[in-house]
């Protein structure tokens, strides 16, 4: 009995403090999951034409990641990161020459 009135009395002076800080964290994971993925969007031409792949209306283009994205996010930003370079910054030519299809040892453009 002596140990769970100890137990009950350290909940009681700690508990609140405990309490305060899963708030805390409840708090910053909710604030994380709020940013989440992106809303549904269209993909777009590089004069930001809308590509509808159903309908057929520049469904030949190549779509632009500076249309696309660039206008919800940082376009200068986000072709920095290490997703879309992988890389190909150190590409050349004769990366290996023994084997010229080695343009760089990264996955460019992978995951």
């Amino acid at each position: 009995m002596q140990k769970l009135k100890s137990s009950v009395e350290i909940f009681r002076r700690y508990g609140i403090g405990w309490l305060w800080v899963a708030a805390f964290f409840l708090l910053c994971f909710t604030s994380v999951a709020a940013a989440g993925p992106c809303p549904p969007f269209y993909l777009k031409t590089d004069d930001g034409k809308i590509i509808n792949p159903m309908s057929g209306d520049n469904a030949d283009q190549p779509y632009s990641t500076r249309q696309t994205c660039g206008s919800c996010h940082p376009y200068e930003k986000i072709r920095e990161g290490y997703h879309f370079d992988m890389g190909w910054k150190d590409a050349r030519d004769n990366f290996i020459k023994d084997k010229p299809w080695f343009l760089t040892l990264g996955m460019t453009g992978g995951f």
